[in-house]
């Protein structure tokens, strides 16, 4: 389940794509996937690691020092690296082939 988003979207945009460039153009197009792709932004914001109970409860530290604990955190960096490694073996040519 947690890989089967790319394969969906890859069947999703390939009809779509000649679709968007007929309607809106190339740059429409573009403009429109870019939008899309935006949305993975608040998918990714949930990525955050869950607070552990022994520590002290409250927010979570933000800034550069919440940005710290999370890169020193093993688990997301792991999960974080797999997708690094997935997009970049992972090629798509649906714009391009239009």
């Amino acid at each position: 389940l947690v890989v089967s988003g790319a394969s969906v979207s890859g069947l999703a945009l390939g009809p779509l794509i000649p679709f968007l460039l007929d309607t809106y153009g190339w740059r429409g197009a573009l403009l429109l996937l870019a939008a899309i792709s935006f949305n993975l932004v608040a998918a990714g914001a949930l990525l955050r690691p869950l607070p552990v109970t022994d520590v002290s409860p409250g927010p979570p530290p933000q800034g550069p020092s919440g940005l710290l604990q999370l890169l020193h955190h093993g688990p997301f960096l792991r999960y974080s690296l797999a997708f690094i490694l997935v997009d970049a073996g992972y090629y798509v040519p649906l714009v391009h082939g239009e």
